[in-house]
């Protein structure tokens, strides 16, 4: 980013004291009340005629923050004009602007330093000019000039600009611009624009290039706009040889800190052939074949506070065919690029992922209070598959109400509820409401003073209103009619906790406590034959029976620090978990449960590892065993492992089988990172589907950084999709691609 609009204020709006003496001898000036200016010199004089005072010699004048150091100094006290020379200096803070003759106006700020050069701490900035002029109390006018954030009289890189004009928060517009590698020129621009913003450090991203077989030449430009302290927006221009012209306005506004917002817009009239449009299909499911010129993509999230601390956020995501995101997966406004900036905003990503084709689109209001919460939510989804478009259910609105465990009347009984209500629309097929109520009341109790138990009963109530049903024929159930289904569930868990603390022989981690906490629960629901009469929206409208014993067995580890007199600190560093269940009568009534059969009833021995010490490691392991074939049917571990250096190692290994053992996923991805040396670092990642032996995604990416500068080179290796890409990274100027796949 071109920072010479932060140039140091070296003008100062002062009001000297008149003095008459001449002295050969250096001397100071009284400090002045209003202004707080004080002037030394080795040589003084004043003429009372014309109301000038001339200093010479060491000439130093102090301000409230700011310190003017030259060899002469001509003041015109009526005019507040002031004419130094010599070696200027002018100094605010640790920034400083240095010349050789400098002309000011001390009352309008206004001036203009003749071979002017200067350093700007924040952001580390060296900047020079043949003229370097003051126009007002925010904009500069350079000729001349170069700028650069390197160290030294021979900068690793710089910009040369004829003619500079900027304005502090606003913009800056330069003429017959070059970049230099070197002493080298590397690239030349007759006009450039760009925003001068020092509070939000924006900067200037510079332009991004490619060439591919898909999209052809890319030069992918963005404009950046500062509307206002809490606005702003940029506008990207993508233009592809194969494609066109693709633009693309942001958005963004912070109302207050936690109300704010950012929309996103991109819109191609594509100019290729129907034929290459048609051989570009990802996905040839019947319904999705869309052939369409007009693409587009709608992306935003919105917080918001309302009255009565009703808090809310708005997530919308609307694209024209199902294949844009896969398309045009590179660049300023690709589905990763605005997925991360989402996150490093609102906390929370897009929720699909470039291949659903069904995109949710959300709006959430929540209310909480100590011991209950409100929901109420809007869910809409946009179906890509024009076949089941119309018939996809929209929940619009979904309302909750949650009550969390309480005792009633301050007796021993306790009362917990969940009820929920959902208007299910569509335009083609069964749709209504639905109105669910799930209260639950327990008597927990220990026993023996080790032993916690905790019976309960609850009721399952839902109660159904159809606006239209578009079912068989022969069905019980009727349009405009209330329907309903009453169920009733029993059970009891009980659980103690084993502990016992071990000494350890170490100068900080001094004991280890073991807790073990075995735990049971026995469940009980009759099955409801009536429900099969009911319409059918999801899951909840078919509850399973259940008469169902689980168990299962949780070992905490837990070290006591000590780092010092009266300084203790505990780390709960591992969990160890089983936990398994047994069926004493097959599930009946709704979906049909793959954990058992009548023959199997034992369900799969669930078992995880999380292990996360201070340094160096972090683990998460799960499988499930099955007791008859002896068999793990499924595995996930996620392992990050790191060093001091910065080296890094994540493996993320997901393997999973079906009930007959067949192979549903076995994939793993490892990322290494490697700190070479001071400023070098080299990444790899490797992506695999290990069942079938087929490379996912390879990466490789090399990068060099220095003091002002960085480059790196990557290299991506897809099935369908290779790619070699260079970047060089100005530190505060902004990032140049050059990309070829």
């Amino acid at each position: 980013m071109l920072w010479l609009c932060l140039l140091v204020a070296f003008l100062f709006p002062a009001q000297l004291p008149a003095q008459s003496k001449d002295s050969a001898e250096r001397f100071t000036f009284r400090e002045d009340k209003n202004s707080g200016y004080r002037l030394r010199a080795d040589t003084f004089s004043y003429d009372e005629r014309q109301d000038i005072y001339t200093a010479s010699g060491n000439v130093i004048l102090h301000a409230k923050d700011r310190v003017i150091f030259a060899d002469h100094i001509r003041l015109d006290a009526a005019t507040k004009e002031a004419i130094l020379e010599g070696d200027i200096r002018i100094e605010q803070d640790k920034d400083w602007l240095e010349g050789e003759k400098a002309y000011l106006d001390l009352e309008k700020e206004t001036g203009l330093v003749e071979f002017g050069r200067g350093f700007l701490a924040d952001g580390n900035f060296h900047f020079s000019g043949a003229l370097v002029e003051k126009l007002g109390p925010q904009t500069y006018h350079v000729r001349d000039g170069t700028f650069t954030t390197c160290d030294g009289d021979e900068p690793s890189w710089h910009f040369r600009t004829t003619d500079l004009k900027v304005t502090v928060e606003g913009y800056g517009f330069a003429k017959q611009t070059k970049f230099y590698l070197g002493r080298t020129p590397v690239l030349y621009s007759p006009y450039l624009v760009f925003p001068a913003k020092t509070q939000r450090q924006t900067g200037l991203l510079m332009p991004r290039f490619g060439i591919g077989e898909r999209l052809g030449y890319e030069v992918d430009l963005p404009f950046f706009w500062a509307i206002s302290r809490s606005t702003d927006a940029t506008i990207y221009s993508h233009y592809m040889s194969k494609r066109g012209l693709m633009l693309g306005p942001e958005f963004r506004y912070a109302a207050t800190g936690e109300s704010k917002g950012e929309l996103r817009f991109n819109y191609l009239d594509d100019q290729a052939s129907r034929r290459d449009l048609e051989e570009e299909q990802y996905d040839s499911a019947p319904g999705l074949r869309r052939i369409t010129r007009d693409r587009w993509w709608w992306r935003s999230k919105q917080d918001f506070v309302l009255p009565y601390e009703v808090r809310g956020n708005m997530d919308l995501d609307f694209v024209s065919d199902p294949d844009y995101l896969r398309t045009f997966n590179t660049g300023y406004s690709s589905w990763r690029e605005s997925d991360q900036e989402f996150r490093h905003t609102f906390g929370r990503g897009l929720i699909n992922d470039p291949t659903v084709t069904t995109r949710e689109s959300l709006l959430l209001l929540n209310k909480y209070w100590a011991t209950q919460s409100a929901n109420v939510e809007f869910h809409y989804y946009q179906n890509l598959n024009d076949d089941q478009d119309e018939t996809t259910l929209q929940q619009l609105p979904g309302i909750t109400y949650s009550a969390s465990k309480q005792a009633i009347f301050g007796g021993p009984f306790f009362v917990d509820a969940d009820v929920g209500y959902v208007n299910y629309w569509r335009p083609e097929g069964t749709r209504g409401n639905r109105l669910n109520a799930t209260p639950r009341v327990s008597l927990p109790f220990r026993k023996g003073g080790f032993l916690e138990l905790e019976p309960y009963v609850g009721f399952l109530g839902t109660l159904y209103l159809i606006d239209h049903y578009d079912e068989p024929t022969n069905s019980e159930v009727a349009e405009k009619t209330f329907h309903s289904r009453e169920m009733f569930e029993t059970g009891m868990e009980g659980a103690t906790d084993i502990v016992r603390i071990f000494d350890v022989k170490g100068t900080t981690w001094t004991k280890t406590k073991h807790t073990l906490r075995p735990n049971i629960l026995y469940e009980y629901r009759p099955e409801e034959a009536s429900q099969r009469k009911l319409p059918f929206f999801d899951a909840t409208d078919r509850i399973n029976s259940r008469n169902r014993l689980t168990y299962g067995l949780i070992n905490f580890f837990t070290a006591r620090l000590d780092k010092g007199e009266n300084k203790v600190q505990y780390l709960d560093f591992a969990r160890f978990e089983l936990r398994q269940h047994y069926d004493i009568s097959q599930p009946k009534g709704g979906e049909e449960d793959l954990s058992t059969t009548r023959k199997r009833p034992f369900s799969n021995l669930f078992m995880q590892l999380d292990l996360t010490p201070r340094r160096y490691i972090s683990l998460t392991y799960k499988n499930q065993l099955s007791v008859y074939d002896q068999e793990f049917k499924q595995h996930n571990l996620l392992a990050t492992l790191w060093d001091e250096r910065g080296d890094r190692l994540q493996v993320d290994y997901q393997r999973q089988l079906d009930r007959d053992g067949k192979t549903v996923l076995d994939e793993i991805d490892a990322k290494l990172g490697l700190k070479l040396w001071e400023g070098v670092s080299l990444n790899l990642r490797a992506d695999y589907r290990l069942d079938t032996h087929e490379k996912i995604k390879n990466e490789y990416n090399l990068i060099i950084e220095r003091q002002c500068w960085g480059i790196s080179f990557s290299y991506v290796d897809q099935p369908d999709d290779k790619r070699f890409v260079m970047g060089i990274r100005l530190y505060g100027v902004g990032e140049l691609k050059a990309v070829t796949f």
